[in-house]
């Protein structure tokens, strides 16, 4: 079921609460300031609250009809100034923020909890106004004054002058300038530009295996600084996505005062040094960048506080006087419908989204017509990977079985309850470059006809037959969000021993995302040979493939090197012909499905699941708002401002 056929059914039906609540349980994948949530299961895999673990679509235990529907509106897309007297507030929400798995330092962090909190305090060259449709036209100036002038053949530049705005200055709190002193209100320079993009792009650095992004700074041959406000760029070759490289998620631009120097000349990370050795400052006090807000505090797992930065240049009209907040708040606890439900209630967050029970939203859309309701489906998506040279995954039969097997049907239905969408290479959210809906749900591993199923199956236990039956390794299921490791007995009682008729123990183990990274980066097949747990949702074509796949990319945990793919890379960099990249797109995912050739060395190397897809309310007071395809997007909060006119104010706490 599509992500919005479920959402106009849900809220034009009038739902019986009194059913809903008396043990029907409905659950969903929803946004909470870019929290994904979802269903919690019981130890055997199977939905609690009566429902099993062959999920009923909604539409099945709801009452209702189209003569009486809920009203509903999707939040406000277009930016509304604020009065000048509506400054002030502290926007507060429930988010997986706090729990920060891995590196402090921004151009090593990789986990979405900890760039969105880097997003809103680190700016970069260019932003993005929306993920909707990743074109230029959507890639608006930040730190650079404006589009960068392109120098060379139109169709396919090479270089790329950037002028960089006057006066912004680095935060400056009485603890900068205590620990900092040199940096505190410190303009920022092209120098601090070139210094962010050199370090990731150093191939001698021993931080390297830690620079995920380095691919895209690679592709730079030379910068020139002409003078402090003007840069000059010169590419190793056309290289398409090259401007939406300076708009990225983590293309953020940081001072060199902030990196331990005394490791060469780009440094390493901080917390690598600082927070093992309990120096002070330590890892959090050296989050000092020109964003729109300051670091201000963070409880492990408790709550990520920001504070506005009073001296934002606020891109390009700082006579708006953004932000308009003083700050905003996420909190990790709470994490259950009851809390959700109770702190909306009492207004002491604006904005939620269900955990596993969309009832109360219901509830609350009966008792209150004028909150907002805002579908979003995310880009970041369920997946496993495989290490190619570790057995039996060396084996592309092996590899081919588990996706032809894979139920994916039943992981939308036990973990979103037909609210999430069934994940090709690239998710729904990124419709941009998706293959098409159809033809991802036409394609072996996907089809869910009656034929088409039992086909995949058949195909899936001749292949591991002709494999030799292999024993599978332990699976390390990631421990976050709780629901994926619930889930973990259902995939292997359907997936593994039903539909491929594994009769061996297969154990799995729950670990932390950080020790999943780490395993990847060994070469012990014993570490995340065999992973399954969320990724992150990117942006561009290049974003979703080139680290993952080209051989020895940034990210390539596979090991896999494969030289058909590896042109096919390099190709979509080379295509600046919107339509010609586009079928580029097409081509690379429908090869890493297997279904160009599925003994390719890449083929199958990843199995895709499902991502969330559902929706949020927030009090109407609530101004600017915008759906989050994914972590790393709190620069947007700039906008947000509270309308304390409204009706709905009242009774906020201050």
């Amino acid at each position: 079921m599509s992500e919005s056929n479920y959402w106009d059914k849900f809220w034009r039906k009038r739902v019986s609460r009194r059913r809903l609540m008396s043990g029907a349980l409905v659950v969903g994948g929803g946004l909470a300031a870019a929290s994904v949530v979802g269903c919690t299961t019981d130890e055997s895999g199977n939905g609690g609250g009566g429902i099993g673990g062959d999920t009923r679509a909604f539409l099945d235990f709801v009452d209702g009809t189209e003569a009486n529907p809920i009203p509903y509106v999707d939040a406000r897309r277009d930016f509304i100034p604020a009065p000048a007297d509506s400054r002030g507030g502290t926007f507060t929400y429930i988010g997986f923020d706090p729990v920060v798995l891995d590196r402090y330092d921004p151009h090593q962090t990789q986990f979405g909890p900890m760039y969105s909190n880097q997003s809103a305090v680190f700016s970069k060259l260019y932003r993005y106004a929306s993920h909707d449709e990743p074109t230029w036209e959507n890639i608006l100036p930040d730190l650079a004054e404006s589009a960068p002038e392109m120098i060379g053949d139109p169709d396919a530049p090479t270089e790329y002058v950037i002028k960089i705005r006057q006066g912004v200055r680095f935060h400056d709190t009485e603890k900068i300038r205590k620990n900092f002193p040199g940096l505190a209100g410190r303009e920022l320079t092209v120098d601090d530009v070139i210094f962010s993009y050199d370090r990731q792009r150093n191939v001698d650095s021993a931080q390297r295996p830690y620079y995920y992004r380095s691919s895209q700074y690679e592709t730079i041959d030379t910068i020139e600084k002409i003078d402090d406000y003007t840069m000059r760029i010169k590419t190793n070759g056309p290289v398409a996505p090259f401007y939406h490289f300076l708009a990225d998620t983590n293309a953020m631009i940081i001072p060199k005062e902030i990196v331990d120097m005394e490791e060469g000349p780009t440094g390493q990370p901080w917390d690598s040094v600082d927070a093992l050795a309990g120096r002070d400052p330590g890892p959090g006090d050296r989050m000092i960048g020109t964003g729109p807000f300051m670091w201000d505090s963070l409880i492990f797992g408790i709550e990520y506080k920001a504070a506005r930065n009073p001296d934002w240049f606020g891109w390009g009209d700082p006579d708006l006087n953004r932000p308009y907040l003083d700050g905003y708040l996420a909190t990790g606890q709470g994490l259950n419908d009851a809390t959700v439900e109770s702190l909306f209630r009492r207004k002491e967050i604006d904005t939620a989204g269900f955990i596993d029970n969309p009832a109360w939203i219901v509830g609350m859309k009966e008792d209150e017509p004028e909150l907002e309701f805002l579908r979003a489906a995310t880009s970041g998506w369920l997946n496993t990977r495989f290490k190619v040279f570790c057995k039996p995954f060396d084996d592309w039969r092996v590899r081919r079985a588990l996706h032809l097997a894979t139920d994916r049907q039943q992981i939308v239905q036990i973990i979103g309850s037909g609210a999430w969408n069934v994940a090709g290479p690239i998710t729904k959210a990124i419709s941009y470059w998706a293959l098409p809906e159809e033809e991802l749900m036409s394609l072996p591993g996907y089809r869910t006809d009656k034929a088409g199923r039992e086909a995949d199956l058949t195909e899936a236990r001749q292949l591991y037959e002709a494999a030799g039956r292999p024993e599978i390794p332990q699976i390390w299921f990631a421990d976050i969000p709780d629901y994926i490791r619930r889930y973990a007995p259902s995939y292997i009682e359907t997936t593994l021993k039903k539909n491929l008729g594994i009769d061996q123990d297969i154990n799995f183990q729950a670990v932390s995302y950080s020790r999943i990274a780490e395993g990847y980066l060994k070469d012990d097949c014993d570490l995340g040979g065999f992973s399954w747990g969320f990724d992150n949702g990117w942006i561009d074509l290049d974003d979703w493939f080139y680290p993952y796949f080209i051989t020895d990319g940034p990210k390539n945990s596979f090991r896999v090197s494969d030289p058909d793919l590896d042109l096919l890379l390099e190709a979509q960099r080379r295509e600046f012909n919107a339509e010609e990249r586009l079928d580029l797109g097409y081509q690379i995912q429908r090869y890493v499905l297997g279904e160009t050739n599925p003994e390719a060395p890449a083929a199958n190397a990843r199995i895709d699941y499902a991502s969330p897809g559902g929706g949020t309310i927030a009090w109407p007071y609530v101004k600017n708002r915008t759906g989050w395809p994914w972590f790393g997007n709190n620069y947007w909060i700039a906008d947000i401002w509270f309308d304390k006119t409204d009706p709905s104010f009242e009774g906020r706490p201050g």
